[in-house]
């Protein structure tokens, strides 16, 4: 084939397209380009240093719903590869998953670099190469693709695949904007809430399993886990709460209420007899 395809960032899906690239078509250059001097780095911090590969969901249509942007586009991506699929690759590769209670999945090693070094060994067999602490400033269309380099070096490529994540400033994707795609500003999403001076600060490290959480005024509203934190408010209820709200919050200038109901479903009877309950047990405390 002798063409060239170039992978711009050393990530999960970077990383992830080039071996695949390259297993798929035989005499295909396959070359990432990375501009920091680590592959794969969020991968070996996700999930607390475990590394949660994928989820038990085996519904395209109910997983695509779980995203707050591009569903649409998420749910014709699924129905090529999915979370099965993503399972079976790994496995076909000595690598099986296991599941927790909350659904998500992790290599039986518990232990990210698990998955990296999985990866790495494709990207050795397949010849995979890497151009280290090397950045992209420009891509420009001609006969072929060609990417100017921060060290004023050129490449050319048959093919691009941009797999360079999230930026904080719009700025940081002009050199994609040239090549006349529409950037939108980035904002933050998945975040916690500080709640400055609030005297609920002082209970921190206290998990609630099951509570309910709303933007006052707004629809917005998510159930599930929360944790009380020494700045505030955490935990999987809140941060689903901010990846749906990302834009909403972002107009109110991050000034809010939120409504916590702490006992969610449980009636007022239920309430007083686990009280009850609580008094006769643990007395002395």
């Amino acid at each position: 084939m002798n063409a060239h395809l170039i992978v711009i960032g050393g990530g999960a899906a970077g990383i992830f397209c080039a071996v695949n690239a390259a297993r798929l078509s035989p005499g295909l250059k396959v070359t990432v380009i990375e501009k920091s001097s680590k592959l794969l780095s969020k991968v070996k911090v996700s999930g607390g240093g475990r590394c949660n590969v994928t989820h038990h969901n085996f519904d395209p249509d109910s997983f695509s719903q779980q995203y707050p942007r591009g569903s649409r586009f998420i749910r014709k991506a699924f129905y090529q590869f999915f979370s099965t699929d993503t399972i079976q690759w790994f496995e076909e590769r000595g690598v099986k998953l296991h599941t927790e209670a909350d659904g998500r999945m992790f290599p039986i090693t518990n232990n990210s670099q698990t998955i990296i070094d999985c990866l790495l060994k494709e990207a050795e067999k397949y010849s995979v190469s890497f151009l280290m602490n090397t950045e992209v400033k420009q891509i420009m269309p001609e006969q072929k693709w060609k990417l100017t380099l921060n060290n004023d070096q050129n490449l050319s490529a048959d093919f691009i695949c941009v797999a360079t994540g999230g930026a904080n400033k719009k700025e940081s994707y002009n050199w994609l904007a040239g090549l006349r795609h529409t950037i939108i500003d980035p904002i933050p999403s998945l975040f916690t809430f500080q709640l400055p001076d609030h005297p609920i600060r002082s209970l921190m490290g206290v998990s609630v399993k099951n509570v309910t959480v709303k933007i006052q005024g707004e629809k917005l509203k998510e159930s599930g886990p929360l944790l009380i934190t020494h700045w505030g408010f955490s935990g999987p209820v809140i941060l689903r709460l901010s990846a749906w709200g990302a834009r909403l919050l972002h107009e109110k200038q991050y000034k809010f209420t939120i409504l916590v109901n702490w006992l969610n479903d449980m009636k007022e009877d239920e309430l007083k007899l686990l009280l009850q309950q609580q008094r006769q047990n643990n007395g002395a405390k």
